[in-house]
């Protein structure tokens, strides 16, 4: 693996768009849950206030508008495999799909923001902008959406790191530090822990080596961290890196034709 990876790589965040890969490919997975948390949202309101039918109404309708704008995330694209049966509408690009979901989600967003939805499609909004490279727009996002979920909403654990990945782009390590850190109230003490010793890796802390293999050994059911750790590690004990610097690649038989190469005695 170190021969496909370079030192540089220890000065980019690059875990961030697997961080927003996997909260949206989580949404994906448990859509019905996530729509579930709405729908909870909208009993507990009910039975505590008696309030009017027009709430579960506006509540129903916002989760419904949200399910079509996940929904766009698995139309395929012109020219892919599942696009040619013909079954669904495609996209001629993935760039036209992704803003095709991003300006769905901020429909919902508008429309419904007070809502459990309309929350659920703030935090997605975030990702898919941490994702592009907006890492500002994506940190405003998260923000609002950590300040406004609910504490056990399900994506809190994804956006909170993926917060800690927007200041972190954007060169706010002190920031991000902090945003890692609250990684623990969530309930995932190994991902603050591991993100704690990346940061030192990348600030050249001299015991940031000794920070990630004791992140390896004390959450090894972490399947995860364990890897991402490793993987630091091994970026760690590549040579330095240095910008314009080739490394010259041996010739082929120059070994040989060296051996064969009789020396000239010296003269007396």
């Amino acid at each position: 693996m170190a021969e496909k990876i370079d030192r540089k790589q220890l000065k980019r965040p690059d875990e961030f768009q697997m961080v927003a890969g996997r909260a949206m490919g989580w949404m994906a997975a448990h859509q019905r849950l996530v729509l579930g948390v709405a729908a909870a949202v909208v009993a507990v309101v009910l039975t505590a206030w008696g309030v009017l039918a027009w709430r579960d109404s506006r509540e129903s309708k916002a989760s419904a508008e949200l399910a079509e704008a996940l929904e766009l995330l698995s139309r395929p694209v012109a020219g892919d495999v599942q696009a040619q049966a013909g079954e669904q509408q495609t996209f001629p690009s993935k760039e036209e799909r992704e803003k095709a979901v991003v300006s769905a989600l901020e429909k919902v967003r508008s429309d419904h923001g007070s809502t459990a939805a309309g929350q659920t499609a703030l935090a997605e909004l975030g990702f898919h902008k941490l994702k592009s490279g907006d890492a500002a727009a994506a940190q405003k996002d998260l923000e609002e959406f950590l300040a406004r979920a609910r504490k056990d909403h399900p994506l809190r654990p994804f956006a909170q790191e993926a917060l800690g990945y927007a200041f972190e782009a954007q060169g706010k390590l002190d920031e991000a530090r902090a945003a890692f850190e609250k990684l623990r109230e969530v309930g995932v003490p190994a991902r603050a822990d591991y993100q704690a010793a990346r940061l030192a890796l990348v600030q050249g802390k001299p015991d940031a080596k000794q920070q990630l293999e004791r992140v390896a050994k004390e959450y090894p059911k972490d399947l995860a961290v364990v890897r991402e750790a490793n993987e630091r590690l091994e970026l760690a004990s590549l040579p330095p890196y240095n910008p314009g610097e080739a490394t010259p690649a041996p010739q082929p038989g120059a070994k040989a034709q060296a051996e064969k190469t009789p020396q000239r005695k010296k003269k007396r």
